[in-house]
């Protein structure tokens, strides 16, 4: 897989498939990655693309490093539990919440469990730890990556629950996608690939049967709900 998803093979599907924008997602580490900057210079150079920042936190100077990655077109943060090995209410993670809110930086999550990752990465994504921080950080925006991936109903529950969460459709089933479109807020589901894992048709397919007779929904999920918070 590494040696085919290249910004030249997105951006050919992407065209293929009617698609404008894609955001990137880095994920990095303290001192061991610059994901963040491939990201950011990737979307500098296509405009097909819009890059996130990734700052670990447990990495030191955290405020600075959000302030480089949005100078350098950031629009908000990727934090991923499983891989970076930090539970989403870790105490380092919510000072990064707060920070992200001050520079008004939305936070996209990998959520929930998977089914094939290692036994800490199954316990540090599990939905229940993600209360704590979307509770106690309402001016955060939150993404749930996966729409809480096999823990659904849960993820779906602190959506409806909390007014700063927001859904994201990728890997999951269309049957789910058809619980978001029913049951979630309208304004709270936005349309997610999880590219190369998936070919943006995949996921994009499961949204059109989603929404076939909600085209109010169609429009939300695929366009105007993501680019009201990216501030489009």
């Amino acid at each position: 897989m590494r040696a085919t998803h290249t910004v030249p093979n997105l951006t050919r599907e992407m065209d293929e498939l009617g698609v404008i924008k894609s955001v990137i997602l880095p994920i990095d580490f303290p001192y061991i990655s610059d994901n963040a900057k491939v990201a950011a210079d990737a979307a500098r150079r296509d405009d097909h693309l819009i890059a996130y920042g990734s700052v670990h936190p447990y990495q030191s100077r955290l405020g600075e490093k959000l302030d480089g990655q949005a100078h350098a077109g950031a629009l908000g943060v990727k934090f991923h539990p499983n891989v970076q090995s930090v539970r989403p209410d870790d105490r380092r993670a919510m000072e990064l919440y707060r920070l992200c809110a001050a520079r008004n930086m939305p936070v996209l999550w990998h959520c929930g469990p998977v089914g094939i990752e290692p036994a800490l990465g199954r316990y540090l994504s599990q939905v229940r730890h993600y209360e704590k921080p979307i509770a106690e950080n309402p001016r955060t925006t939150f993404v749930l990556g996966h729409a809480g991936a096999l823990q659904f109903e849960q993820a779906l529950a602190l959506c409806n629950k909390y007014p700063n969460v927001l859904l994201e459709t990728s890997s999951q089933s269309l049957t789910n996608v058809r619980a978001m479109v029913t049951r979630a807020h309208p304004d709270r589901v936005v349309f997610g690939s999880d590219w190369p894992f998936y070919h943006q048709a995949v996921p994009l397919a499961k949204v059109l049967l989603a929404t076939e007779d909600a085209p109010d929904a169609r429009r939300r999920i695929l366009f105007a709900n993501a680019a009201r918070v990216l501030g489009l």
